[in-house]
């Protein structure tokens, strides 16, 4: 992430934030659905998301995957997401292979499941890309995140448990 450039940070915040409407059969409504949040959230003039850190502005453009070497969702052309449906043992490889081909392309890769079978896989990818020494993949910035099954089409505005000390707001 270069330095005076908050746009991959701000993208991070924002994948972390977004929580899929509903559980998904198919990964690309997964794509559709970050894809037009992300838009939203950096285009916006007014920056009206209370995250304190001018997301808002307009500008950018959020694409979706355009060919074999980009990622499911991009932004600005220097932040690379790929989405993976229920994260198993057998999308491991492919996802390996991805990643390593965005950091040729990208300055800061964002892999995020959105539901998970295999957690031992993922921490061992998570684990691969963020440890140093990769060569020429020291450049790019890698994060992982994960979207809870259970999680998806919880309404974040609706007060839930935040983790207060008896599942409400605050301390009780």
């Amino acid at each position: 992430m270069g330095i005076g450039n908050p746009l991959p940070g701000n993208v991070h915040d924002l994948v972390e934030q977004w929580i899929p409407s509903e559980e998904y059969n198919h990964e690309r409504k997964y794509q559709s659905e970050l894809q037009d949040y992300l838009d939203e959230a950096l285009n916006q003039q007014s920056g009206g998301l209370g995250l304190g850190m001018g997301a808002g502005g307009g500008g950018h453009v959020v694409s979706t995957e355009r060919g074999t070497s980009y990622g499911d969702v991009v932004v600005d052309d220097e932040v690379g997401i790929e989405l993976k449906r229920n994260f198993s043992n057998s999308q491991k490889k492919k996802l390996r292979g991805q990643l390593e081909d965005y950091a040729d392309n990208y300055d800061y890769v964002i892999a995020c499941a959105c539901g998970i079978e295999d957690m031992d896989g993922w921490r061992e990818l998570e684990n691969k890309f963020n440890n140093r020494n990769r060569g020429m993949m020291d450049m790019t910035n890698f994060a992982f995140i994960i979207k809870r099954r259970e999680n998806m089409g919880i309404d974040p505005n609706r007060g839930g448990n935040d983790g207060g000390l008896f599942g409400g707001e605050g301390l009780f």
